[in-house]
């Protein structure tokens, strides 16, 4: 049993989505976000992304050595994004993520770190992720996101020994 609301990880598409007005869906992922951080503020759940990823959208693509290292020890909590969790990539991780059989890095590193850090529900412009048992938010009606901790009903023990196995 938990004692926090359920999580919804953002992913890369839709952090790239609701911090650049001119991409094509800007709006229509800026109102999910909006909806999302409703709920979140009357504690009905909780917003997370992989830090990679926030960081990326904190910093830029080209922080210095110096930024990232700052980020890393404390991640300032401003703007908009303020309210979104980082969830720190660690070496396992990244290793996990290489021995998937996926593709794209960003999508690998996304499912493992959903994996380890119990995330059912993840805000995306992508479809990939539903073939991965991952439920996604309908960004039509961002209030779809469940306060009941389905999230992890059932899924306590998937997968779990495979992820912590030397490789």
């Amino acid at each position: 049993m938990s004692l926090d609301p359920p999580k919804v990880m953002l992913d890369a598409s839709f952090l790239a989505a609701i911090t650049d007005p001119s991409h094509p869906r800007h709006g229509e992922c800026a109102a999910a976000y909006g909806a999302m951080l409703d709920r979140y503020e009357r504690d009905e759940l909780l917003l997370v992304a992989v830090g990679d990823h926030l960081r990326d959208v904190d910093l830029g693509t080209e922080p210095t050595t110096l930024q990232r290292i700052g980020w890393f020890v404390r991640r300032p909590h401003l703007g908009p994004l303020a309210p979104v969790d980082p969830l720190y990539v660690g070496y396992q991780h990244r290793r996990a993520a290489r021995d998937t059989k996926v593709d794209d890095p960003d999508l690998s590193l996304t499912l493992v770190m959903c994996e380890r850090h119990k995330v059912r529900r993840v805000a995306t412009l992508t479809d990939s992720l539903q073939q991965y048992g991952l439920q996604v938010v309908d960004l039509t009606t961002p209030a779809d996101v469940e306060t009941s901790g389905s999230e992890t009903a059932g899924n306590e023990t998937a997968g779990n020994d495979d992820d912590h196995q030397a490789g």
